[in-house]
């Protein structure tokens, strides 16, 4: 009896162990203690320059940024105005506002302004003064990165050849040599800035100093005098803060990045660790220094060893680390991709060949799998960020003081992590489920629970799962006019004020189940058109609550006045545009893209109908009737007359556009067959640049001996075969001669020949085989010292299959004709090429206009910034196969077809449709 007594009472606690266990792990809380968050703001340290005019002061203090004494956390993105076609600078700049950019950051290329020593060159695409002012027509700030040396992947980091050729020069330094040229190139630019400074009323907050310095603070303290002595008073001076940088203490303020890979790494493996993806702890300290970014990357640019792709989550994931860190600056880099311009003596990337540098990128593209591509197309990311920006831009001043608590996590690649912001008890929960390269498991039933100074918070009241790839900032104690929201699960995103009411958006996170809560006694009444309303504790709990922008919780305050809060479901968010129409604020929704220019709302697209939600009514869509309500809401239609446009693709052989000239003669006799039939042909080649490369392609029946600028070629012809023959160290600038020496054979035997010649600035120059080419048939073989008389024109033969199948191609090259009016009714046309291969080229004529390192995704080309000029005209496309030994990191393992096969997989032509409404209050 008394054992089986204790083995019942055993059974009984080993019950209620595994009950309390399962209510445990059901709740699964996690605890944050935010009950001692102050932290002193120290005011008048840093030592920067002219504030701006009286009430509209910048400044900066050791948290956060102010204007006209009120806490902002702009938004900055860059993009680099001289690796973007001029006439869709506006475009971009839209664009990223759209996006809730507030300020513009971009590099001056100092080798783009004066590549020729001596030369200035400001106009078109260089025309910095031209940006600035048209940033400042869309009330655009603008942050230039001045250098000298800016990095930014451009050849020498930015510094001309002509520097850097220099005997007696050390580069970057305070050696009085470079100093003179360096405070040249200040002088010029400044000249450019002119007037439009921030105290001057301009659009101009701030410079960068140098970039990624190291190298002692003497230098980046005679920068920020000689950038003063010229007149470049700005509220902000900083220098890029990583790699043990020299920051001189008080004078500039240094700032920090984040990417989601490292493309510059000297290895093929997988990153599995990077911090990049996990809250700071470091970042929460006290400092005299503010905690902004100017590198965060919702891309990279891919290099020529590491090409990996990015998902639309990880710029997010990573901006949302850093405000959840503390920082009170999300800067972009970068934000609008762009393309190398052509440099008149050499090509403008950083390459390890010709510049001695790290890694080697591509020759034009600059893309950097950017939120806004090169192409002007909208990436993924895009419409991620805008939501995190949109939210900044309404609620960054309440953050901006808010004191990061940041708890340790187990595995940051397995767990949830998060963190929260607080002042006053009020703040902002993070959280973040994503890792890039990992799949993290669904976080369980989860709930938080927050030790505040006067209160323990614990939400939501049912736990909730968080699914893997996503992220949230959850408010609490937010205040919305006079109403308490105790908390949501749910993303503030804007607040609209409507003719009779207040409406407070909010999203859906990642599918998350939204739970809001308000303190009952700041309202007199509270009512939801989906959903369940509770009252505990003198709170009123909404669960239940379906997400849509049909759905509401409608609240009248103490005073009578109503207000609405609205969950946008994920898709509604994804598509939601929050612009501003001379200081008010304008709400879409649209499975259209959105920007507003002035008064004209511009709908843009693949579709040729596109549909518009207007959230708002302090303004009018001046269109005619409404397409559908939605809730109270109106929706419109516009279409558009469709377009279809359908590529054309040619293979180009080997010696396309060469004629086969006969290479035989009639009849040979005793008395000629020593006899040689010479071909002569002169060509120039008086490019500016040097010659990269030339190869000389042969295809003939006859064996013969080749001579070139008077000196034979030593390498062996071989008959009815394709020869390559590598001709660069033959070829010069200006005048050239090639002779060709037949043997006199009888018959219809032929040649066909190109010289293909590559310049260092990328140009391409092709020399065919036609009637230019003169001949002659004679004993003697014509010298420097024996002159030629009597050429004749050759006889061109008809052509024939060239025996080529034991060639190793080292490209693949085709034609494709674009067609008449090919831009009519549409605002823009994209090239999308798939293909099998290492690297691609598209060539207009002997120009390089477009390329691509292959890692597997679509190579998107904008054709709009060519106009005309290829209208009816044929471009070429050049494929490179793999090297049998290639060493690539991709994300993923490459099939054997993709490796072997050089070809295209597919193209299309995507049209993008566009109508302007007018907007009026």
């Amino acid at each position: 009896m008394i054992k089986l007594r204790f083995k019942s009472k055993y059974l009984a606690l080993i019950s209620i162990g595994i009950f309390i266990s399962v209510i445990a792990n059901a709740q699964n809380i996690l605890s944050i203690d935010a009950s001692n968050t102050t932290r002193e703001i120290k005011t008048g340290i840093l030592k920067m320059g002219n504030p701006g005019p009286a009430g509209h002061e910048l400044l900066v203090n050791n948290q956060f940024m102010t204007i006209g004494g009120k806490p902002i956390i702009p938004v900055m993105g860059e993009m680099h105005f001289s690796r973007y076609p001029r006439e869709q600078w506006e475009d971009a700049i839209l664009k990223m506002k759209a996006n809730g950019i507030n300020i513009i950051a971009f590099y001056v290329i100092w080798i783009h302004h004066e590549e020729i020593e001596g030369q200035f060159d400001w106009s078109g695409n260089k025309d910095v003064r031209g940006f600035i002012k048209l940033c400042q027509k869309h009330g655009m700030l603008v942050y230039p990165r001045i250098g000298p040396w800016a990095h930014g992947e451009v050849r020498n980091g930015g510094l001309p050849d002509w520097i850097l050729n220099k005997k007696f020069l050390t580069e970057r330094s305070n050696d009085p040599v470079y100093q003179s040229y360096a405070d040249r190139y200040i002088k010029q630019l400044a000249s450019q800035m002119h007037g439009l400074m921030y105290k001057d009323g301009g659009p101009i907050i701030g410079v960068q100093l140098e970039n990624e310095y190291s190298r002692g603070k003497e230098h980046i303290l005679w920068l920020k005098k000689t950038v003063q002595k010229y007149g470049i008073d700005v509220p902000l001076y900083t220098v890029t803060g990583w790699d043990n940088a020299s920051v001189p203490e008080n004078e500039v303020i240094p700032l920090w990045g984040a990417y989601p890979e490292a493309p510059w790494n000297s290895d093929l493996e997988k990153i599995i660790r990077n911090y990049s993806f996990e809250f700071d702890p470091d970042r929460v300290n006290e400092g005299m220094y503010p905690f902004f970014t100017c590198e965060l990357g919702v891309g990279n640019q891919i290099t020529e060893h590491r090409r990996p792709v990015f998902n639309r989550l990880d710029g997010l994931t990573i901006a949302t680390i850093k405000i959840g860190s503390g920082s009170n600056l999300p800067g972009y880099y970068l934000f609008t991709g762009g393309s190398n311009p052509p440099g008149i003596l050499s090509s403008m990337e950083e390459n390890r060949e010709e510049t001695g540098y790290w890694n080697t990128y591509p020759r034009i593209s600059y893309d950097f799998q950017a939120a806004v591509k090169e192409t002007g197309e909208l990436a993924p990311s895009y419409y991620q960020v805008k939501k995190l920006h949109y939210f900044l831009n309404e609620f960054g001043g309440i953050l901006a003081p808010m004191v990061p608590v940041v708890p340790k996590v187990r595995d940051p690649l397995k767990d949830l992590q998060y963190s929260v912001r607080v002042k006053d008890d009020a703040g902002f929960l993070f959280g973040i489920n994503y890792y890039r390269g990992t799949s993290k498991p669904v976080q369980k039933d989860i709930q938080f629970k927050i030790k505040l100074k006067g209160e323990i918070m614990e939400f939501p009241s049912v736990p909730v799962d968080i699914p893997d790839s996503s992220t949230f900032i959850w408010p609490f104690n937010f205040r919305m006019n006079n109403i308490i929201m105790k908390y949501a699960t749910a993303q503030p995103l804007c607040r609209i004020d409507q003719k009779d009411r207040t409406d407070w958006f909010f999203i859906q996170n990642f599918g998350i189940r939204p739970e809001l809560c308000f303190d009952a006694s700041t309202l007199r009444s509270i009512e939801s058109n989906s959903g369940k309303i509770t009252k505990t504790n003198n709170q009123f709990t909404i669960t239940g609550l379906i997400p849509g922008i049909s759905n509401y919780i409608k609240i009248i305050n103490t005073d009578g006045i109503e207000q609405r809060v609205i969950v946008m479901s994920c898709q509604e968010s994804d598509q939601a545009w929050l612009l501003n129409l001379n200081g008010n604020k304008q709400l879409f929704i649209s499975d259209a893209n959105l920007y507003l220019n002035s008064n004209q709302l511009h709908v843009y697209g693949r579709k040729n109908v596109m549909k518009v939600i207007q959230l708002n009514d302090n303004s009018l869509l001046k269109v005619a009737e409404a397409y559908a309500q939605i809730g109270d809401y109106k929706q419109y239609k516009f279409t558009i007359p469709s377009k279809t446009l359908t590529p054309e693709i040619t293979a180009i052989g080997f010696l396309s556009g060469s004629e086969r000239i006969r290479a035989s003669v009639k009849s040979v006799s005793a008395s000629n067959q020593l006899f040689n039939k010479i071909f002569i042909k002169e060509f120039s080649l008086d490019n500016p640049s040097t010659i990269r490369s030339a190869k000389l392609i042969l295809d003939t029946d006859i064996g013969c001996k080749i001579e070139i600028n008077k000196l034979w070629l030593n390498q062996e012809i071989v008959s009815s075969k394709m020869n390559q023959l590598d001709i660069t160290g033959y070829l010069q600038k200006g005048n050239n001669q090639i002779m060709l020496d037949f043997p006199f054979v009888a018959g219809d035997k032929s040649f066909a020949a190109k010289i293909e010649v590559e310049y260092m600035n990328s140009d391409e120059v092709m020399i065919v085989s036609d009637l230019s080419w003169l001949t002659i048939e004679q004993y003697v073989i014509p010298s420097s010292l024996v002159g030629l008389k009597g050429l004749e024109r050759p006889e061109i033969l008809p052509g024939k299959e060239l025996n080529s199948s034991d060639i190793i191609q080292d490209s693949h090259e085709y034609f494709l004709k674009i067609p008449d009016n090919w831009l009519a009714g549409i605002d823009q046309l994209y090239l999308h090429v798939s293909y099998n291969g290492d690297k691609g080229e598209l060539r207009l004529g002997h120009r390089l206009i477009a390329d691509n390192f292959n890692n597997f995704t679509p190579w998107q080309i904008g054709l709009k910034q060519f106009g005309n000029q290829i209208e009816g005209q044929q471009l070429k496309i050049k494929l490179f196969p793999f090297k049998p030994d290639f060493r690539i990191y991709f994300d993923r393992a490459l099939s054997k077809n993709e490796i072997e096969k050089t070809n295209i997989r597919d193209i299309q032509f995507i049209p993008e449709y566009g109508i302007d409404l007018l907007l009026t209050n």
